[in-house]
C-alpha cells in the first residue's frame, strides 16, 4: 500500500468509498474549525498528535487499514504513520497535510452552455467555493472569483488553447482570499471588481463592469448583471448567459441567499436583499441554471456532482415565495450565525490591504458562512 495520498487522490477516493476513516491529528480547536470535507460521506476521527503518540498501544488497534492520517503540513502525520506501522497498521499520510488540502480545486464541465462554449465550476471543497471558467477553445476565456491558487485555471486555459482576457470577482469576497487582481496582472488580463464594495477605489487596476456590458469571448458573448445588493455586498455584479446560466456570486445559492448582516444593518438590508431578488432574477427564463459561488453542506452537490439549481426552484422556494415582507426579514435575520471575526479583514485585504504571507494563510482557514438560510 502507498505510504501517503495526495489531495486530489483523497478527493477521489472519499468519492468513491474507498476511505476507511480519516484520522485527523490537529489539536482539537483547530479541528472544531474545519475538517476535511469530500464529496461523500466519510468516517472522521479527531485525536491530537501528542494523545495519539502517547496512546499509541490503545489507539492502534481501533484504527483500520487504509486509514489517511492528517495533520497541518503532514509532519505529524508521517510520525504517527511510522508508529502505528510498528503496530502493524497500514496507513497513509495526506502529502503536505491540510494546508495543501486549502488548496485543491477540482474542475467539474458544465452542462447546457451554448454552442462553441466550454466552462467549469471549479470546487475547492476545504472552503465549500465556487469559481468558474468559461471560454471558447482556441479563443478567448474568463475566470469568476477566482482562488489565490492558480494553477488549475491556468491548466483549463492550456489544455484548451484558451487565452484568459477577463478576470471578474462578483463582489469583493468576506470569506477567502480571491486570487483575481495578482492573476490579471500576471496574464495581461482586465480585472472587473465593483468598486461599490471596496469603498470606492483599490490600489491595483481595475475596471468595473457595468449593468448589461457584454464579453467577447471569440464567437460567444456573455453578458453581466449588476445587482446592486446592499448588505451582503453593495455591489455585486453576476455574470449572465441568456438562456443557458447566471453566476449569482453570494447572491442566491442553491439553499438559500447572501447573507446581508456584514455592514451591521440586518434588517434593513434583508428587505434590500427581497427587493433586488425579486426585481432583478424572477423575469429572467426559469429554467436559467444557477450558480453560485459557494456550497454550505455536502448535500448540496448534486448527483452530477455539480452545485447548481434553477431559477425556477428558487422562487418556489419557502424563502423567496413569502408574501408577507416581513415574514421574509424574518427568517433571514434569525438563521444568522455571528459572522467570523476574520471577515472584515479578508474584505480590506481584497479591496488592496497588504498582509503576510502568514496571515493570508490564517485569514482562508474554516469553511465559507456567507448563506444567510438554509431553507430553499
Amino acid at each position: 500500500m502507498p505510504t501517503s495520498v495526495t489531495p486530489a487522490e483523497l478527493y477521489y477516493e472519499i468519492e468513491h468509498g474507498h476511505v476507511p476513516l480519516i484520522l485527523d491529528v490537529r489539536n482539537q480547536d483547530e479541528y472544531a474549525t474545519w475538517q476535511i470535507e469530500g464529496p461523500a460521506p466519510v468516517a472522521m476521527r479527531n485525536v491530537p498528535i501528542w494523545v495519539a503518540v502517547e496512546d499509541i498501544d490503545t489507539l492502534a488497534p481501533e484504527v483500520p487499514n487504509g486509514t489517511v492520517v492528517v495533520c497541518p503540513h503532514g509532519n505529524g502525520a508521517g510520525m504517527l504513520h511510522e508508529l502505528l506501522a510498528e503496530k502493524g497498521i497500514e496507513t497513509r499520510n495526506l502529502e503536505g497535510g491540510t494546508t495543501a488540502w486549502a488548496q485543491l480545486l477540482v474542475a467539474k464541465a458544465l452542462p447546457h452552455l451554448p454552442e462553441g462554449m466550454v466552462g467549469w465550476q471549479m470546487q475547492r471543497p476545504a472552503k465549500a467555493c465556487l469559481s468558474y471558467v468559461l471560454g471558447v477553445p482556441g479563443r478567448n476565456a474568463v475566470v469568476i472569483d477566482p482562488a489565490r491558487f492558480p494553477d488549475a485555471y491556468l491548466a483549463l486555459a492550456e489544455e484548451h488553447r484558451m487565452t484568459i482576457t477577463h478576470v471578474i470577482d462578483t463582489h469583493v469576497h468576506a470569506d477567502h482570499i480571491s486570487g483575481g487582481p495578482d492573476m490579471a496582472v500576471a496574464l495581461g488580463a482586465e480585472y472587473h471588481l465593483p468598486l461599490e464594495d471596496a469603498g470606492g477605489s483599490v490600489p491595483f487596476e481595475n475596471r468595473p463592469l457595468i449593468d448589461g456590458e457584454v464579453l467577447d469571448l471569440g464567437d460567444v458573448h456573455i453578458s453581466t448583471l449588476a445587482i446592486k445588493m446592499p448588505g451582503h455586498t453593495p455591489g455585486t455584479t453576476c455574470v449572465h448567459i441568456p438562456g443557458h446560466l447566471l453566476l449569482t456570486g453570494d447572491t442566491v445559492f442553491v439553499r438559500g441567499v447572501g447573507r446581508p448582516d456584514l455592514t451591521g444593518q440586518a434588517d434593513e438590508l434583508a428587505k434590500e436583499l427581497f427587493f433586488t431578488v425579486n426585481d432583478k432574477l424572477r423575469p429572467l427564463d426559469p429554467a436559467t441554471m444557477v450558480l453560485p459561488a459557494h456550497w454550505s453542506t455536502p448535500d448540496e452537490v448534486g448527483a452530477d456532482g455539480l452545485v447548481r439549481t434553477d431559477l425556477g426552484h428558487v422562487f418556489e422556494s419557502t424563502l423567496l415565495n413569502e408574501e408577507d415582507l416581513m415574514a421574509f426579514v424574518q427568517e433571514i435575520v434569525t438563521s444568522l450565525p455571528s459572522a467570523p471575526a476574520s471577515y472584515d479583514t479578508i474584505r480590506e485585504v481584497n479591496a488592496g490591504r497588504k498582509v503576510s504571507a502568514d496571515e493570508l494563510e490564517f485569514l482562508e482557514i474554516g469553511k465559507n458562512q456567507c448563506a444567510a438560510s438554509t431553507t430553499l
